[in-house]
This record gives structure tokens, C-alpha cells and sequence, in this order.
């Protein structure tokens, strides 16, 4: 009777710490980050229509862009450099009302005809951005970024944000 009892509350146990797992790894800030890691193997991969998925079709943010010049920034990159590699120095997110707001720090890197190094951002100046998602019919896209600064892009991005 003693050994029933004993595996009656091992399973419980294991049952309430695989329930409690499965909710975090379902849980909506979670599925947003896997499905950031996969766009950027995706970019990384030079994979356009991979890294593209994860932004919905009406993205639209404060410095005018949308889901087809965010297309086009993404295509050039991927024509003019190679061996494209995304570092992230820091990813948090959390749940506002209206969807999932992640924050990250990162660097791009590549190589072009002149050589390898980083592209945009560096480790002591890395660019940063607050980009939220919502849930969409489709699952979790990218509607617009909050806030962003690219260290090479700086005065361009001030301008384009002053001219809306």
C-alpha cells in the first residue's frame, strides 16, 4: 500500500512539473522568441521569404516603413553581404495588453568583398529595438517597433521619425 502511495505522488509530481513546463514553453512570450530565433537562422541563412513570415502584412511603424520596404531592406542586405550573422546581447519581453513587446540588443556581422565585420551595431555600441507582436489569424507576426536605434543609421532614422 506504501509503494502505491509513493508512485501515486511521483506521477502527481511529475504530471504538475510537466504541466507547469508546458505552460511556459506555450506560453505567448516564449512562442514569440522561438519564432524570432527561427527568422533570424532564417537571415542568417539568407532565407528571405523564412525571415519575412514573422512580419505581418500590416506592419507599419514611426518612421514610415512597412512589410514591403522591410522586404526590401532585408533582400539588399542579403544580396550585398555574406556569412550574415545576428548577436544577441540581451532579448527580454513582456505582455502588454495589446500583444507581446520584445526588447533586444544585437549586432549584425558579415562579409562583403572588403572583408568580414560587423555591419550594424557593435559590442560596445549595439543597436537596439522594441518591436511588438499580436496574435494574428496566421499566429504571431511583427506589427510595428516602438522604438529602434542603429548606430550607423542614426542621423537617417532621426529624420525619417521628425519627417512623419
Amino acid at each position: 500500500m506504501r509503494d502505491k502511495r509513493l508512485t501515486i505522488v511521483v506521477v502527481a509530481a511529475v504530471l504538475v512539473v510537466l504541466g507547469l513546463w508546458l505552460k511556459g514553453y506555450f506560453s505567448a512570450e516564449r512562442v514569440v522568441q522561438r519564432k524570432l530565433l527561427a527568422a533570424v537562422e532564417a537571415f542568417e541563412s539568407e532565407q528571405l521569404l523564412g525571415t519575412l513570415q514573422v512580419i505581418s502584412r500590416q506592419y507599419g511603424d514611426p518612421w514610415g516603413q512597412s512589410y514591403e520596404s522591410i522586404a526590401g531592406y532585408l533582400s539588399e542586405m542579403m544580396a550585398t553581404f555574406d556569412d550574415l550573422e545576428v548577436e544577441f546581447l540581451e532579448m527580454s519581453a513582456d505582455t502588454p495588453e495589446e500583444g507581446v513587446l520584445v526588447r533586444i540588443r544585437f549586432v549584425v556581422s558579415g562579409r562583403d568583398g572588403n572583408g568580414a565585420g560587423t555591419i550594424l551595431g557593435s559590442r560596445s555600441d549595439p543597436c537596439t529595438a522594441s518591436i511588438l507582436w499580436r496574435k494574428e489569424s496566421s499566429g504571431w507576426h511583427i506589427t510595428t517597433t516602438t522604438s529602434l536605434d542603429i548606430p550607423e543609421l542614426r542621423d537617417e532614422l532621426d529624420a525619417m521619425h521628425r519627417g512623419r
